[in-house]
């Protein structure tokens, strides 16, 4: 009796991990802010282990394959599209393999080894989830809009600095912005020093001066000279200063435009330089990946390429945490075992062997 109970309470933790599984993966998909990788890997891990140890611990194949339709059929509660089937039908195909594979190995075994008869199955296991994950997500994005599609890339501090070293490293004129925290209008002036500052007043202007006070005043004493000399090097300074800052008005609203185009945004000049940068990527990667899915989204190759993606990410890492996952199962049949609820039976057995 305590055997039964301890058989349906795993698989009923079965079942109800793979239904949170699919929804962490749901909102790390269609909710804004949800953990991207943490929150589903752990999900998913938590699922893997409970039907490795539903597969050691359920007799029946029958049953266990009944157990796994139920887990995969709760997928269609987040992605209800009649094509999703295709991906419903791969995992289960290559499910029923894998479960094939590890009872078949058990039932041989002369001496049980958890380890060796989950391995011989749990690389099918894991291309059957990959590929029902995958489906789950391309069914889930492929009516998105590219925005919502295409990760953005939050990375304002890591592409402003990289972005700021380049330009020091090409433009010695501006070397120090990679060590200040500019603003957009603080960069546009920087970036354009010695082009909109006023220049200095050259020899040959004050020659000029000079020769105006002499051609306009002959008799003058040199102290006169001097004071008028004065007098008119203020005001060509004053409207030297002047001009400047009519040049550096049309300087800064020329540099916002520029940079409001390239960042989809429009900036007033006292953002962080580092966040522009970063909306600059992110907006170039928009009309780079997504040009024409907006327009065009259900010819749009755009989810078949991020669909693949993630395929080819999910496989290999499966793989990689298959490893543990076996380990953690093999410790939750060992606690069974070490308490007495499951028992390992020795039988005689006839073999074949040749001579």
């Amino acid at each position: 009796m305590k055997i039964k109970i301890v058989k349906s309470f795993f698989a009923g933790l079965m079942l109800i991990t793979s239904f949170f599984a699919w929804l962490a993966i749901d909102q790390a998909i269609t909710v804004p802010g949800a953990s991207l990788w943490a929150v589903p890997i752990i999900s998913v891990s938590v699922f893997f282990v409970m039907a490795y140890v539903s597969i050691i611990i359920l007799k029946r194949k029958d049953y266990v394959l009944g157990l796994f339709a139920l887990a995969y059929l709760a997928n269609f509660v987040f992605v209800p599209n009649f094509l999703h089937l295709i991906g419903f039908g791969i995992a289960y195909l290559f499910t029923f393999w894998a479960v094939a594979r590890i009872k078949q190995d058990l039932s041989l075994n002369v001496r049980l080894s958890i380890w060796k008869s989950v391995r011989a199955g749990s690389g099918l296991f894991v291309f059957a989830v990959s590929c029902l994950i995958t489906s789950q997500y391309y069914f889930t994005v492929k009516d998105l809009d590219t925005k919502q599609l295409i990760p953005q890339f939050y990375i304002s501090s890591l592409t402003g600095n990289l972005t700021t070293r380049f330009l020091a490293a090409t433009n010695p004129e501006i070397k120090n912005i990679a060590q200040e925290n500019l603003t957009v209008d603080q960069f546009i002036l920087q970036t354009q020093k010695g082009k909109s500052q006023a220049e200095d007043i050259s020899l040959e202007t004050d020659m000029q001066i000079d020769q105006m006070i002499q051609e306009a005043n002959p008799g003058a004493t040199v102290a006169q000279k001097k004071i008028l000399k004065e007098k008119a090097l203020q005001k060509v300074a004053s409207a030297s200063l002047e001009m400047g800052k009519e040049q550096e008005g049309l300087l800064l609203s020329e540099g916002r435009k520029q940079f409001s185009e390239m960042s989809g945004m429009t900036l007033r000049g006292d953002e962080k330089m580092a966040d522009v940068l970063a909306s600059v990527v992110n907006n170039k990667i928009d009309q780079y990946l997504g040009s024409g899915a907006g327009e065009n989204k259900k010819t749009s190759t755009l989810p078949y390429i991020m669909a693949i993606v993630l395929w080819l990410t999910i496989l290999p890492l499966g793989s990689i945490l298959n490893t543990l996952w076996i380990m953690l199962a093999e410790f939750f049949v060992w606690i069974l075992l070490k308490v007495g609820i499951v028992s390992i039976r020795h039988v005689p057995v006839e073999m074949e062997v040749l001579e």
